[in-house]
């Protein structure tokens, strides 16, 4: 548990499709080419951007694994606070 993934590598970019020099459908010459597209939504959108120009979440992830890897972030209260919190949800 000692690695963080970062998510935002994860997130889907626009997809532009590019033009093929001479294209021919598979089927033959009176097909029409059909292509892939992908959209992305304007909440997708905001979402990624959100996440790639968080400061605050960047620095917040770095001292949480800083207390992971000094053995620090684990504390009785933390525990606690989570006990807590699991009980109200099930309670």
């Amino acid at each position: 548990m000692s690695e963080i993934i970062n998510i935002s590598s994860y997130l889907p970019s626009i997809y532009q499709p590019r033009e093929l020099p001479d294209s021919k459908s598979p089927i033959g010459d009176s097909a029409p080419l059909v292509r892939d597209r992908v959209e992305i939504s304007p909440r997708g959108r905001l979402l990624a951007e959100t996440s790639a120009s968080s400061s605050f979440r960047t620095a917040k992830t770095q001292a949480i694994r800083a207390e992971i890897e000094a053995g620090t972030y684990e504390t009785p209260e933390r525990i606690e606070g989570t006990v807590a919190r699991i009980l109200d949800v099930i309670g």
